[in-house]
């Protein structure tokens, strides 16, 4: 639901306990690059680490994931391998291979930072601040529409709803089938919804309106063979 948690009320909690904090920022941890919504991860730098996937939210290719430790000696406690045929040439604070997963892969970071290099922060800031955009027209088309319900939080680049009393899962699915829209459902709580997620800045106000009218043509057309569910 990219939902965003409070880091400064968890982490002391954390503290206490004892406990790894960690941030799975997948698709909402870009905006620590926006001025306007970095505040969504205030306390970020009490987490113990944290991630996001530029390949998700800054359209770079895929895959494009950033984890990121308080402490680096977590990493070399976890990842790290002594074989006498590894890491011959290299600098051990350099070498990946000693803290991460596979000795051996490819250097996913450039991709990131030449697309850094090629827009900078502010161009990055951009893209953020227009995907939220994106997604506050497509919630406030969802409240405007008594046809609607919506399920999600209003900082967020998940909307979730459900149209009329139409299983979102089965619309899903047949959307799909028949070729007229691609778009994925979700669960939370027992409550099953669609789920448009807004990280495509190349998107625009036009784009995301005409997904809920193929929808709405889709459910007139098609209402025969949809199932329903109960509506609250």
């Amino acid at each position: 639901m990219c939902a965003f948690d409070d880091i400064i009320e968890l982490a002391p909690i954390c503290k206490k306990n004892n406990i790894w904090l960690h941030l799975d920022g997948a698709f909402g941890g870009c905006v620590i690059f926006s001025k306007k919504h970095r505040f969504l991860v205030n306390g970020i730098e009490l987490t113990d680490s944290f991630c996001f996937n530029a390949h998700k939210t800054l359209g770079a290719p895929i895959s494009t994931s950033i984890l990121t430790v308080k402490d680096k000696k977590h990493l070399y406690e976890s990842f790290d391998s002594s074989a006498d045929y590894l890491y011959q040439t290299h600098d051990q604070e350099f070498n990946l291979g000693h803290t991460s997963f596979e000795c051996g892969r490819r250097n996913n970071a450039l991709k990131f930072w030449t697309l850094w290099k090629s827009i900078g922060r502010i161009g990055i800031e951009k893209i953020i601040d227009k995907e939220f955009k994106l997604a506050d027209i497509a919630r406030n088309y969802v409240e405007r529409n008594p046809d609607y319900k919506l399920y999600s939080f209003h900082q967020s680049l998940s909307v979730c709803f459900n149209y009329k009393n139409v299983d979102p899962e089965d619309l899903c699915k047949k959307l799909y089938k028949k070729n007229k829209l691609m778009i994925g459902f979700g669960t939370f709580k027992n409550k099953k919804f669609i789920r448009l997620v807004t990280i495509n800045c190349q998107n625009t106000k036009k784009e995301v309106i005409n997904v809920f009218k193929i929808i709405e043509e889709f459910v007139k057309n098609y209402k025969d063979i949809l199932k329903t569910i109960k509506t609250e």
